[in-house]
């Protein structure tokens, strides 16, 4: 399960105001560029798997995410604390740079995977809304390797959120991913999605997760 945690270290969880999307600083796993809830504090837990070895990989993680302004947020996220031997706590920061406006898009920057005794990755993301859904791309760098994303979010008749997206990591091996999710209440959000890796079934994943509504902190 190396490759997903190296994958999730430091994925930003949030609320955006002006989204109905319930983790608009994540489409599934690249950053987006969208803006936080000001001064709130952000849980998400999700649980992720091998399918073709599910109870042998099962992984559940724990994220906490600190939205001090409406374009700063950082966060501590526990990887695995349900298996001792590969548990991870890392961390994350994201500034977005420019917010998007009605004539240009949101670009913002910043870094995962810090204190894992790997080499941080960074990042520089654009999102842009339309009235036919909100489209990402990014890029990606660690240590001397580049990888790039693009994705695609959209909600469906206002019944549930549809959100595609390729990732091309570092590495040079990628992931396209089918995500659905669909607000429970006012305060939690259920998603499920399924990762494709480009090459081997033993590197894919399915997860299911929930995200809660940010607790305003002052």
């Amino acid at each position: 399960m190396q490759m997903r945690i190296c994958i999730l270290m430091g994925l930003m969880m949030g609320i955006v105001v002006t989204s109905g999307w319930a983790i608009p600083e994540t489409v599934v796993l690249m950053p987006t560029a969208n803006r936080n809830a000001p001064r709130s504090i952000f849980f998400m837990t999700e649980q992720y798997a091998v399918p073709r070895s599910y109870d042998q990989t099962l992984t559940r993680c724990f994220y906490t995410q600190l939205l001090l302004t409406e374009r700063f947020d950082c966060g501590i996220d526990v990887l695995g604390f349900n298996r001792a031997e590969e548990r991870q706590v890392v961390g994350n920061a994201r500034w977005v740079v420019s917010p998007e406006t009605n004539h240009s898009p949101g670009f913002a920057i910043g870094v995962w995977n810090v204190g894992n005794n790997q080499a941080p990755s960074y990042y520089l993301v654009g999102t842009r809304t339309t009235s036919f859904g909100r489209f990402h791309a990014g890029i990606f760098r660690e240590g001397t390797r580049t990888g790039w994303s693009t994705a695609y979010q959209a909600n469906i008749a206002n019944l549930f959120d549809l959100s595609v997206e390729y990732f091309r990591l570092p590495a040079g091996d990628s992931y396209t991913s089918l995500l659905v999710g669909r607000q429970l209440n006012e305060t939690v959000y259920l998603y499920m999605y399924y990762s494709k890796h480009s090459q081997t079934r033993d590197n894919d994943l399915f997860s299911v997760g929930f995200s809660f509504t940010p607790f305003r902190l002052f």
